[in-house]
């Protein structure tokens, strides 16, 4: 008797659990709806800045700087897509990175995507924007002063992206201008990226249109000696054709076929500009000591400076 009125206890005290549960959810979801409602107007207008002062974030990273300016990074790559998700300005960006380059100045990728992450967002930039992606990038040029993707990214932004964008002709013109040179710049660095050969080609139009058309020349002749291509040859040459007298197109087709026989004597034909470049030219080095050594072509400790020489004496020839 007494297990069945414990039993029939049970049964009602669940039943009023699951009523009490039904209610309560019913309650919930229908000031849930209003919650809801209230929630989805509203909107984030304004970022806040989530570090300190720089030299307190040095001494917050406890040395661990390199850990610390990966996890910055990862931070701004994840907010960068929320922002874009809510089609906000990312306000503060360039203070984020400018933390990152301070904790690990060999850091890569933050200078290689600055000009991405502070100009390229879902509502148009301020002009500020660019000029920060220019000083970032350029203290990247001068921590990794070899790297040739940086100076080519460095000089397409500021020639192609940054340019157009900026009111000031003067300002404009002279982001066209050093665009140019740092595309240049690039070229004489060593690397595998293929395409660097037509951004040269691009940088000696700049530099025509800037009116330095010695540097555009200059441009077109080391890369007519860089590159067997014969595309990029003939790219080359068409250009040269526009800006120099045939003199100087003479000139030029003299010193590349010095530099093939150079390299043919020092058994390097079969490799390429890269792999030549990499390698150098050769030297004997008894011959070549002392300072009066340094003058001389068959001394000349790379192929860049043999370049030189034969430049110099391309155009003592009268």
């Amino acid at each position: 008797m007494k297990s069945n009125e414990r039993a029939r206890r049970s049964r009602l005290s669940n039943t009023l659990h699951a009523a009490l549960l039904l209610i309560a959810a019913v309650v919930i979801a229908w000031k849930q709806s209003g919650l809801t409602a209230s929630f989805a107007k509203l909107r984030v207008n304004a970022d806040d800045y989530l570090l300190p002062d720089p030299n307190a974030t040095l001494v917050v990273s406890l040395g661990y700087r390199s850990a610390l300016a990966d996890f910055i990074f990862g931070h701004v790559l994840v907010a960068y897509g929320l922002h874009f998700s809510e089609k906000r300005l990312f306000e503060h960006v360039g203070e984020y990175l400018d933390a990152i380059n301070l904790l690990d100045p060999k850091f890569r990728d933050p200078y290689r995507f600055a000009d991405t992450l502070l100009t390229i967002q879902p509502k148009s930039p301020p002009q500020a924007f660019y000029r920060k992606a220019r000083a970032i990038q350029e203290r990247g040029l001068k921590e990794l002063p070899y790297d040739q993707e940086l100076w080519s990214t460095a000089g397409q932004f500021m020639a192609y992206l940054a340019a157009p964008w900026l009111k000031d002709p003067a300002e404009s013109a002279e982001y066209r201008r050093v665009g140019a040179q740092y595309l240049m710049h690039a070229c004489d660095l060593i690397g595998s990226n293929q395409n660097i050969p037509y951004h040269c080609i691009t940088a000696a139009n700049l530099l025509t249109k800037q009116g330095d058309r010695a540097a555009a020349r200059r441009s077109l002749e080391r890369l007519l000696i860089m590159s067997d291509d014969p595309e990029i040859h003939d790219l080359a040459l068409r250009k040269l054709s526009g800006i120099a007298d045939q003199e100087d197109i003479a000139r030029a087709k003299r010193r590349e076929q010095r530099y093939l026989v150079t390299a043919i004597r020092e058994g390097m034909a079969f490799l390429s500009p890269f792999e030549r470049d990499v390698i150098g030219p050769g030297t004997d080095t008894t011959a070549c000591a002392g300072r009066e050594a340094e003058s001389s072509e068959s001394c000349a400790s790379s192929w860049r400076r043999l370049d030189e020489h034969l430049a110099e004496t391309e155009d003592a020839t009268p």
